[in-house]
C-alpha cells in the first residue's frame, strides 16, 4: 500500500509506503527512511497514525487511480465541534457542502468541498450557531439548514439568507425531521411537519403530530419524504411508522416489530420499501414494505450509527464500530465493506456521483471508491 499527501501551499510532498510489516516513509522525494515492526497490523496501524499527522498539519491526500473501498481524497477539517458533522452532495457531482464549526462555537462556515479537495468559504453563520443536518435543491439554487432547531435557507448565488422557522422548544430539541425530495423540503415547527415547495415558495402540506417522550427522556420525532416527494413516513410513536399521501391525505399505520427509538427513516429509491435507523433498545436498521404492513425479513443488515442510499447504483450503505457495509437492492445481501479511517466513533455519510463521502468525528472529509 502506498500513499502520497501534498501541502498545496508550498508544493511539497511526503509519502509512505507499507510492504507487510515494513514502512517506508520519504519526504519530498529525498532518501527515503524503512522502518521494521512486529507484524503488519502494527505497521498499518503506525501508518494510519502517520497520515493523520501529515493531514492535521495541512497536506492533502488525492489519486483517483484507487481500488474499490480505499479513500480517494482525505482532507482535515480541524479540530473544532464535531458533534453532529452536517454534509451534503451536490447531486450529479463529487462536490459537497460541509459545516464546520470554528474553535469553541466561535461560528460556523459552510464550505464547498470538490472531489480533489479544493476547499472555499461559501458563507458563515456568527457566534453560538450549530448546523444539525442540511440539504441542497439545485432547481432553487438553495441549501435549506437546520441551525439551531431553526429551519433556514441560503441562495448560493445571491447569497440571501432568510428564515422557514422560529426555534423548537427546549424539549423538542431532539428530532432529525428535515428531508428533501426534488424542489419539496419537510420540516417540524410549532407542533407541526411541514412540507414547503422551494421554488413555488409555499406550503404544500401541514399536518398535527404528537411527539412520545420515549423512556422519559428523548423526544420520539423524525420524518422523511419519500424520493417521488408525494409521501412522506413520520414516527412520533415509538411503536409505529406512519406514512402520509400529500395529494389524498390519507395515511398508512405501519406497526414497528420492536419497542425502540427510530432516529432515523430513508425511502428505498422505488418508495416501496422504508430503513429505519433504531436507537435504544435496539441499534440495528430494519427494513419494512410499508404498503404491506410488514417487516421484510429477507433483509439482515444489523447495527447502524449512519446510512445512506444511493438511488442510481442501487445501494445502502451502512456504518457501524469503524466499518461501512455496503448492501445491494437487487440481491439484498452484503455486498463489500469500507474500513473508515480516521474516525474515533461516528461519522455521516453520503454517496455523491461515483463515491462514497464520509465526514469524521476526527474532522476528516474523505471520499472513497466504490
Amino acid at each position: 500500500m502506498h500513499r502520497m499527501l501534498i501541502d498545496r501551499a508550498s508544493g511539497k510532498t511526503w509519502s509512505i509506503q507499507r510492504n507487510d510489516s515494513i514502512l517506508i516513509t520519504s519526504t519530498g522525494g529525498r532518501k527515503s527512511r524503512k522502518k521494521q515492526f512486529e507484524n503488519a497490523e502494527q505497521a498499518a496501524k503506525q501508518m494510519e497514525k502517520e497520515i493523520w499527522q501529515r493531514l492535521k498539519k495541512g497536506m492533502i491526500y488525492h489519486n483517483l487511480e484507487v481500488s474499490a473501498g480505499e479513500p480517494v481524497l482525505q482532507l482535515y477539517l480541524g479540530k473544532g465541534y464535531t458533534g453532529f458533522l452536517p454534509f451534503v452532495p451536490i447531486p450529479g457531482t463529487n462536490s459537497s457542502y460541509v459545516g464546520y464549526v470554528i474553535g469553541q462555537f466561535q461560528r460556523e462556515e459552510i464550505y464547498l468541498i470538490d472531489e480533489s479537495g479544493e476547499k472555499q468559504v461559501v458563507f458563515e453563520l456568527g457566534e453560538n450557531h450549530l448546523v444539525y443536518d442540511m440539504y441542497y435543491c439545485p432547481h432553487a439554487g438553495e441549501l435549506v439548514l437546520n441551525d439551531c432547531h431553526s429551519i433556514r435557507g441560503y441562495e448560493v448565488k445571491g447569497g440571501e439568507l432568510k428564515s422557514y422557522s422560529e426555534p423548537l422548544h427546549a424539549e423538542l430539541t431532539v428530532g432529525n425531521t428535515l428531508s428533501l425530495s426534488s424542489d419539496r423540503v419537510l420540516w417540524y415547527n410549532d407542533s407541526k411537519l411541514i412540507v414547503y415547495d422551494l421554488v413555488k415558495e409555499k406550503v404544500i402540506c401541514q399536518i398535527a403530530v404528537n411527539c412520545e417522550m420515549y423512556g422519559g427522556h428523548s423526544t420520539q420525532l423524525c420524518a422523511a419524504l419519500s424520493h417521488s416527494g408525494d409521501k412522506f413516513a413520520y414516527c412520533t410513536n415509538s411503536r409505529e411508522v406512519r406514512v402520509y399521501d400529500i395529494a389524498s391525505s390519507q395515511e398508512v399505520v405501519l406497526p414497528k416489530s420492536i419497542h425502540a427509538m427510530t432516529t432515523r427513516i430513508i425511502f428505498s429509491p422505488d418508495d416501496h420499501l422504508l430503513f429505519t435507523q433504531e436507537q435504544y433498545g435496539c441499534s440495528d436498521l430494519l427494513v419494512y414494505d410499508w404498503k404491506a404492513k410488514k417487516k421484510c425479513e429477507d433483509w439482515q443488515i444489523g447495527e447502524t450509527r449512519s446510512c445512506a442510499i444511493h438511488a442510481g447504483k442501487g445501494l445502502i450503505a451502512a456504518y457501524n464500530r469503524g466499518a461501512v457495509r455496503l448492501y445491494d437492492f437487487v440481491t439484498k445481501r452484503h455486498a463489500t465493506t469500507i474500513m473508515i479511517e480516521h474516525v474515533v466513533k461516528s461519522c455521516n455519510i453520503a454517496f455523491t456521483e461515483d463515491y462514497l463521502a464520509v465526514y469524521t468525528d476526527y474532522g476528516c472529509f474523505s471520499l472513497y471508491a466504490l
